[in-house]
């Protein structure tokens, strides 16, 4: 990587000295060691503070754990630098330039004099251990001494005595909590006391790569590799949000304060992306929620698509081609069935998955077909049509007909149609009364399918038009199954005496199936906060972003290995 280096010096009277450096190597770097590029001899800045590398056609910062960089006045550890940007490290102010052709990174630097600012010589009091008349080395020795009594020898020593640990931790002396970093995560346990697992190096932070030897397989990434924050979160290290060692344990950083960096002011932090809302806190900062619905705002197709729509939008309805009413199934007075007046309630059709987040698809043969018989002739009260395609259906009644006027047994509804007089032969008759009889069972069997077909039955719950004489199309169904897929909600969690369906679903009221009743955000803050719980939202729940929202999505590989990144780096 290419770099023009200007220093710019200012004088007493304001006068600037410039002077300028072309660098080659792999990164510009800063900090305190004498290999890199801009070296200052702060002793408040680490050997290796930051560094800067061109990954494609961008510039990305990194800082190293725990230095930070300050960049447009916003603190921060890793960033993607646009021209025009300014970036304090430790005393130096950088400016991003446009770069000529043949150079990746152009910059200014310029000391910050007002981190170098000391006290006045006379502000100070001149003492010291010789002023008092005592020597430094003695009392270095001493205080090394006292240092490796209380922080070593004494640890060690309780350590191998019985109770030895317990008694120092009761007196609040050092124990061996003076090197131990706390207990590993149960989901580490099976690494034992195999440090070097993780800590590949002696005292290195942990790398990606040490994590992936594990991890590789079942790690995914929270943006898509074309979305526009996918470098510089590609520049992250996986304990940037999962810490080890903490008590208690907890691998999962929920701190929201972790996603508002990015989502608190997408426009500034994420300028190309297209219809980011702002997101601040659930209590007090939080756009509507957006639901995936099929065919959410058109009407019905073959082929339905997914769209995400806000559910506050006008008119918002679900064309899912079902006619039904959620207030008379839910009635309290009870419903007639085939088996006497029944109460029902939500739980006898909608069938909790086993995971408790979702529930299973609503099918015919196990929810309505107890209530909903698909008998067709009161003769022969046991025989139905099959609940599927309307040829299959015409096709069973004239099979059903065709069989019953073959055997010679009575049609009590045509025979009392004074209109029509129809004679029952027996089977042993001629061709021509067999084709005839044939096609009386036709004409029984289409004029049942009208009725079948517009009047009950099919019409109840669908939307039915004919098509020819002997034709009838059935619309589809296409009930959304997930509303909220990038959600996580658990409803066994949420269905408890205290909070029955009616809390967030308004069903008991609703007259059609087309009636969205999916919660809105006000629902759920009735019971639910932000990270804030006090004041308006005091005895409310505290949810942060990670109680609903994972961060790994479901089909993206997270952090790739070197080849991968450099590839993927190119590409954007």
């Amino acid at each position: 990587m290419r770099t023009s280096i200007k220093f710019l010096n200012r004088g007493e009277g304001g006068a600037v000295e410039v002077s300028s450096r072309l660098h080659e190597g792999e990164a510009f770097t800063f900090g305190r060691a004498t290999d890199q590029v801009l070296q200052t001899n702060d002793s408040r800045v680490p050997l290796q503070h930051s560094r800067i590398v061109a990954s494609g056609r961008r510039l990305v910062l990194r800082s190293k754990a725990p230095a930070q960089a300050v960049v447009n006045g916003r603190t921060t550890r890793d960033a993607v630098l646009e021209v025009g940007d300014v970036v304090q490290l430790g005393p130096y102010v950088l400016r991003v330039l446009q770069a000529p052709e043949g150079v990746d990174l152009a910059i200014t630097v310029e000391e910050d004099r007002r981190s170098d600012a000391k006290a006045s010589p006379a502000a100070a009091p001149a003492l010291d251990l010789a002023g008092v008349g005592l020597r430094k080395r003695p009392w270095s020795w001493a205080l090394f001494a006292a240092t490796l009594f209380l922080g070593l020898l004494l640890p060690w020593a309780a350590r191998n005595a019985e109770n030895g640990n317990a008694l120092l931790r009761a007196a609040h002396l050092p124990s061996d909590r003076a090197w131990s970093s706390g207990p590993l995560h149960s989901a580490h346990a099976a690494l034992g006391q195999k440090c070097e697992s993780c800590h590949v190096r002696a005292f290195e932070q942990v790398t990606n790569g040490a994590c992936l030897d594990c991890h590789a397989a079942n790690l995914h990434q929270h943006v898509p590799a074309n979305h526009v924050s996918a470098v510089s979160l590609a520049t992250r290290e996986c304990t940037s949000c999962h810490v080890e060692h903490d008590e208690p344990g907890d691998l999962v950083n929920k701190d929201q304060r972790l996603c508002l960096d990015c989502h608190a002011d997408p426009k500034k932090s994420m300028p190309t992306v297209q219809g980011m809302q702002q997101i601040a806190d659930f209590g007090r900062s939080h756009p509507q929620f957006r639901v995936s619905m099929l065919d959410g705002v058109g009407a019905g197709s073959a082929q339905p698509a997914v769209q995400r729509v806000l559910l506050d939008t006008p008119g918002l309805r679900e064309r899912s081609g079902l006619k039904f009413p959620h207030d008379k199934h839910l009635d309290a007075k009870g419903i007639k069935t085939p088996d006497g007046k029944k109460v029902m309630g939500c739980g006898d059709c909608h069938v909790a998955t086993r995971d408790g987040h979702g529930f299973e698809p609503i099918k015919m043969e196990g929810q309505c077909a107890s209530c909903h018989k698909l008998e067709f002739d009161p003769a022969t009260p046991d025989r139905t049509v099959p609940h599927g395609k309307p040829a299959e259906v015409v096709q069973a009644l004239i099979d059903h007909y065709s069989g019953r006027y073959l055997a010679g047994y009575p049609d009590r509804q045509a025979a009392a149609d004074s209109s029509r007089t129809i004679s029952l032969p027996s089977l042993e008759a001629s061709p021509a009364a067999r084709a005839r009889m044939l096609g009386n069972a036709r004409e029984r069997a289409l004029v049942v399918a009208k009725d079948v077909f517009e009047r009950r039955m099919c019409a109840d719950c669908h939307v039915v038009e004919r098509v020819d004489r002997e034709e009838w199309r059935v619309q589809p169904v296409k009930l959304t199954q997930q509303w909220m897929p990038a959600a996580n909600f658990d409803h066994a969690a949420h269905g408890t005496s205290l909070t029955p369906c009616s809390t967030c679903h308004a069903a008991e009221k609703s007259r059609e199936a087309a009636e969205i009743l999916m919660p809105g955000i006000k629902v759920c803050r009735d019971c639910h906060a932000g990270g804030d719980t006090g004041g308006e939202h005091a005895g409310k729940l505290a949810s942060t972003c990670t109680t609903c929202h994972g961060f790994h999505g479901a089909t993206n590989p997270l952090w790739q290995q070197p080849a991968a990144r450099k590839a993927l780096r190119a590409g954007l």
